[in-house]
């Protein structure tokens, strides 16, 4: 890890107190004279092809909007710093920068790679490519009535039924929106795909777990009513009636790094499940 950068959502620290405490912190840890300085919001239009490790200062919505932004040659490893409010994707919190320096500078950490979702839009001959790492959701408009999804997995039609919506989840994803419609956890080493309904008219559309090479394609009916497509719950395009919804595995995955001593499960209590930290080792 030769060449550092930092992508700071400038809201998180309007006055640059967290992001010059860290720049001192590693520059007095690793001796660094040049540490490349980016700002999230516009993290697409900077080249990061010599950065080696980005440390994203924010919250999830800060790393999911990095994720979709790297580019498909950039071999970047994030490590996410929570500033933010929950912190699911984050390696760590703020308050544990000095952990976290003394962990990189002792190599004690592993780069893990999650999967993302591709998600093809295809309306009236155009084609607009998206990309996910939590979820792509199609759902009606605030006022709509429900809508008819069609669903295709691989060519072959698996479901047609009625509801609010669907969504279309990574196993980074699956404890987002998906778990708050119901869809199972997910184990984040893995490469599966979820599709879950949002309050289906019928008991008979459940949640279904596909092979990560799955190929999703939607259709959707809703009476010329609004319908929004949203990637990641941050970037949302309307799509109408004739429109083509196709998702699968991206090519690319998103490489993370974690520290050794990562316990997916007691950030799943904490951060998820809401146990008090006095239970963190209890025995049963």
């Amino acid at each position: 890890m030769n060449n550092i950068g930092i992508a700071i959502n400038p809201s998180k620290d309007r006055d640059n107190k967290i992001l010059n405490m860290v720049i001192q912190k590693l520059r007095k840890k690793f001796d660094f004279k040049d540490i490349s300085i980016f700002n999230s919001y516009d993290i697409e239009k900077q080249d990061l092809s010599h950065i080696d490790l980005l440390i994203v200062l924010g919250g999830d919505g800060t790393l999911l909007g990095i994720a979709r932004a790297l580019k498909e040659e950039c071999d970047v490893v994030l490590l996410g710093i929570n500033i933010g409010n929950l912190g699911f994707l984050s390696s760590v919190e703020i308050s544990e920068i000095d952990y976290a320096l003394e962990k990189l500078e002792k190599k004690q950490y592993e780069i893990v790679d999650r999967m993302m979702l591709k998600c093809s839009v295809k309306s009236s001959g155009e084609n607009e490519e998206l990309k996910a790492l939590n979820d792509v959701v199609l759902a009606r408009g605030t006022l709509s009535r429900m809508v008819k999804f069609k669903i295709f997995v691989d060519g072959k039609i698996y479901s047609t039924f009625k509801g609010d919506g669907l969504i279309i989840a990574t196993p980074t994803g699956s404890t987002a929106y998906s778990f708050s419609a119901g869809g199972p956890f997910i184990y984040p080493d893995l490469e599966i795909i979820t599709i879950t309904p949002i309050c289906p008219h019928t008991k008979s559309m459940q949640t279904i777990v596909l092979k990560g090479d799955s190929v999703i394609e939607i259709y959707t009916e809703n009476e010329e009513e609004k319908i929004y497509l949203t990637v990641d719950g941050q970037k949302a395009v309307e799509v109408n009636q004739k429109t083509s919804v196709k998702v699968s595995k991206s090519e690319k995955n998103i490489k993370l790094l974690l520290f050794d001593d990562y316990d997916y499960f007691k950030v799943l209590r904490t951060k998820i499940l809401n146990n008090s930290k006095e239970c963190d080792g209890e025995e049963f």
